[in-house]
């Protein structure tokens, strides 16, 4: 990107905020000098952010991955149109978008992912990362997850509902208290305990039954 992408950016697309995920290497390799891409985009009014990550590195995407999102969602809940860059537009940028929508916007993965390639057919984002991130952050916060979980199947009317869909929900819920929280997606991995189980059950394949006993057991269920 250049000064000359910018000044189109603003002018035709109406974006008021630019997010680059594009990492160190990749500035160096194209002799983009992004302070002044980002004194440059101020000047016309734009809201600049980076936060990066290595193109073709799955574990460092999984690792940044939570904190683009975090910036997205913030630039989104203060009004922004923000434009989404990496260096081809391909992997890291449809990847942050893909995550937005679904951890954000509540979208399902496969109704994400056909919203992006409407736009930009070519785009491969790294599922790798995407389900990494995801799952590392339930497993962060567990405990917050399974304390409304239970609320939710202490509160629902008997009958109606089930345990998958209490914690299905509870998983949503918790999701936006993260977004909306101070430290948010990007808080310290010991803000909560590592909970065994949850680990243990979004490692499993196959498929969920519900099982009787004491509420864990109940909303947890049995994996087959």
């Amino acid at each position: 990107m250049t000064t000359a992408d910018l000044d189109r950016i603003g002018a035709e697309a109406g974006v008021s905020a630019v997010l680059s995920v594009q990492q160190d290497d990749c500035l160096a390799y194209w002799n983009i000098d992004y302070p002044e891409m980002r004194t440059h985009g101020e000047k016309l009014g734009l809201r600049m952010a980076r936060n990066s990550m290595r193109d073709f590195d799955i574990p460092d995407q999984r690792r940044n991955l939570a904190q683009a999102v975090r910036a997205l969602a913030d630039l989104q809940s203060k009004g922004h149109r923000t434009y989404v860059h990496c260096t081809a537009c391909l992997g890291r940028a449809p990847l942050t978008v893909l995550s937005f929508l679904v951890w954000v916007e509540g979208l399902l993965p496969q109704e994400a992912i056909g919203l992006i390639h409407r736009g930009r057919p070519d785009a491969v984002p790294a599922w790798e990362a995407h389900h990494g991130c995801r799952a590392d952050l339930v497993e962060r916060f567990c405990p917050q997850i399974e304390k409304r979980a239970h609320a939710l199947s202490q509160a629902r009317p008997a009958g109606q509902g089930d345990p998958q869909s209490d914690w299905l929900q509870a998983k949503v819920e918790i999701a936006r208290q993260i977004r909306s929280s101070r430290r948010g997606l990007t808080g310290a991995a010991g803000e909560a305990e590592s909970c065994g189980s949850c680990a243990d059950s979004r490692r499993r394949g196959g498929r969920y039954a519900p099982a009787s006993g004491s509420w864990r057991q109940r909303y947890r269920g049995t994996w087959t």
